[in-house]
């Protein structure tokens, strides 16, 4: 697995690894904040984060053959279960903040936020794998590259905040 995240040759492009991790993880993490947001209030069992999250993994088991994308389809489920006006908005639920600093949480705007951040997951898992950390037995990678991609999304919508106050 220790390859180069892109292909080598003349054909160019990134692997299929990395193209594997960002869009499975993506896929995982809307497929959660789906099931998460689909179930009413009273149905609190699929409305639960880690049972959304586990629901998708035993689906992507049950149904996807290849073992890379059953991996990534299950990190992307740990970034579904993310709170998403901390996601969206980097602020606790009850938190103060302006109006016009709040994203508007839309169905849109809250399944794009949740790929993106996937999809930065992926990308970071997809790099780990390249670069050979963590290959083989059991540990916390999935965990810590959904986390730190939920974090890199996160700052990146720092930044943009930053930028649309100053201008």
């Amino acid at each position: 697995l220790r390859r180069g995240l892109w292909k080598s040759g003349g054909g160019g492009g990134p692997s299929d690894i990395a193209v594997s991790m960002v869009l499975y993880h993506a896929l995982g993490s809307v497929a959660t904040i789906l099931l998460r947001e689909s179930s009413g209030d009273d149905a609190g069992a699929a409305a639960d984060p880690v049972r959304a999250s586990s629901v998708v993994g035993l689906l992507g088991s049950l149904f996807l053959k290849d073992p890379t994308a059953v991996l990534a389809l299950y990190g992307g489920s740990f970034v579904g279960m993310s709170l998403p006006s901390r996601l969206m908005n980097g602020s606790v639920p009850d938190n103060n903040i302006r109006a016009a600093q709040r994203l508007q949480t839309t169905a849109v705007s809250l399944f794009a936020s949740f790929a993106g951040a996937g999809a930065m997951a992926g990308l970071l898992h997809a790099v780990s794998i390249h670069a050979g950390y963590w290959n083989g037995g059991w540990g916390g990678k999935v965990g810590l590259c959904a986390f730190a991609g939920c974090w890199v999304y996160r700052g990146f919508g720092n930044v943009a905040q930053f930028i649309n106050r100053r201008t």
